[in-house]
């Protein structure tokens, strides 16, 4: 591995340019990126898809409610809900593509069985840090319930559901969003062993990393996602006007509430994960001139492969 030869240019960026820089990641590894993606969001999909059923049964719940009298307060409710629980799984679910975008940076380009290895052994890490800290695993928690009691509970839903649980998920992501990175790509240990004094553990890298830019990057995420939302919404609407034009039918359907709208987060979400990638490399650079130390460290292999007489 060239350190000091990268697909991306080693340098600090404005905002702007990192979300431009990540259109140009995304064209050139689309098919790696789509592949990855693909294998990680899959499980999550399914299991989904099958607890979230019974939110659709739109008519059938409003028959049931005593409360409400209109069909769009189930649909919305449905669109929110999905939304929020795949926003918050995807920092697990999209752990191969994250692998892969820190190993295409140095013109690597791994096979699928070298990033599934990578990120198996690291599982355990993932499931404790992203899944339970980060609460990725936890969302499936209230789509059991929902699954099994899918009426409309407002008093419920939104202080415990909305509140509570998205507002923690977006809180901890904000002020510290490089948890994958810092798992996945620095291998860094929950625990700091006791004969590596020169490694950090998790949570003291974590606090190395963010506590510096905390507040700026709590910022950049409100900015981030607001854009997620834009970008989401045109995708949504642009597939809501391409089937009324070949189909002739104009209506928000099933097939956008099962299949095409939960892509569509998906997609959006994937696409966040290059974005906040290449934020995390501007903050290394920030930080820690992380171009300078890639400099030395390429020096220093070639150092170590010239031949002594």
């Amino acid at each position: 591995m060239q350190l000091d030869k990268t697909a991306i240019t080693i340098s600090q960026r404005s905002g702007v340019d990192v979300i431009d820089l990540s259109l140009l990641v995304v064209r050139r590894y689309w098919q790696s990126i789509a592949f990855f993606a693909f294998i990680g969001i899959l499980p999550f999909a399914i299991v989904d898809f099958v607890l979230l059923w019974p939110m659709t049964q739109y008519e059938s719940l409003l028959i049931a409610s005593r409360d409400f009298t209109e069909v769009g307060v189930y649909h919305f409710r449905y669109l929110c809900t999905v939304t929020a629980i795949i926003l918050i799984q995807a920092p697990i679910a999209l752990s191969p593509v994250t692998y892969f975008i820190g190993q295409a940076v140095f013109i690597e380009q791994p096979t699928a069985r070298q990033v599934i290895s990578a990120v198996w052994k690291r599982c355990s890490a993932i499931i404790l840090i992203l899944g339970v800290l980060r609460l990725s695993l936890i969302a499936f928690i209230p789509a059991v319930f929902l699954f099994f009691d899918p009426a409309l509970k407002p008093e419920v839903e939104i202080p415990l559901y909305l509140f509570c649980l998205c507002g923690l998920a977006f809180c901890i992501r904000g002020f510290r969003p490089f948890a994958a990175e810092i798992l996945l790509l620095e291998r860094c240990p929950i625990r700091k062993p006791k004969n590596r004094h020169d490694q950090l553990a998790y949570g003291q890298r974590s606090k190395w990393l963010h506590s510096s830019l905390d507040l700026q990057l709590f910022g950049v995420h409100i900015g981030i996602t607001l854009v997620e939302i834009l970008t989401a919404l045109s995708i949504a609407l642009s597939l809501v006007f391409l089937i009324g034009v070949l189909t002739g039918n104009w209506n928000w359907g099933i097939w956008m509430d099962l299949f095409l709208f939960p892509l569509t987060i998906w997609l959006v979400a994937t696409w966040a994960t290059v974005i906040r990638f290449l934020f995390y490399m501007n903050s290394r650079i920030r930080t820690e001139g992380w171009e300078i130390e890639l400099r030395l460290k390429a020096e220093a292999q070639r150092l170590q492969e010239v031949p002594t007489w």
